[in-house]
């Protein structure tokens, strides 16, 4: 039962944000998800690589003081906070190594233009 509810509230939502983006753009909806990916994949700047840097770094700590601080947590229910903590350190080294090749390539490029 609930599996089928919670397949009914995805559908209606996606149905939903399909039909806002179509009354807003008046274009299918197929180009919201396309323009959504082309926002994630542009270059990053840096103050939106710190921003999202200490966002996750912040929900790092946060779980790592669940994990170890808190009475909260304790024998085998730690491995709850420590894998909150891993899936909050696998995106936040992939921004990092987004962002260092992303600084690579900009130094690799030539100043000046092409003559």
């Amino acid at each position: 039962m609930t599996l089928a509810g919670t397949i009914v509230l995805a559908s209606a939502f996606l149905y939903i944000q399909d039909l806002l983006y179509i009354k807003a753009t008046g274009r299918p909806a197929s180009e919201r998800v396309r323009e959504r990916i082309e926002r994630q994949n542009r270059p990053l700047t840096r103050s939106r690589s710190i921003w999202l840097s200490v966002l996750l770094g912040a929900a790092i700590l946060l779980q790592a003081y669940l994990a170890i601080g808190s009475n909260d947590y304790s024998g085998w229910s730690k491995v709850i906070p420590i894998g909150w903590i891993v899936s909050g350190s696998l995106p936040f080294y992939h921004l990092q190594k987004r962002w260092r090749a992303q600084q690579q390539r900009s130094d690799d490029q030539l100043s000046g233009g092409a003559r």
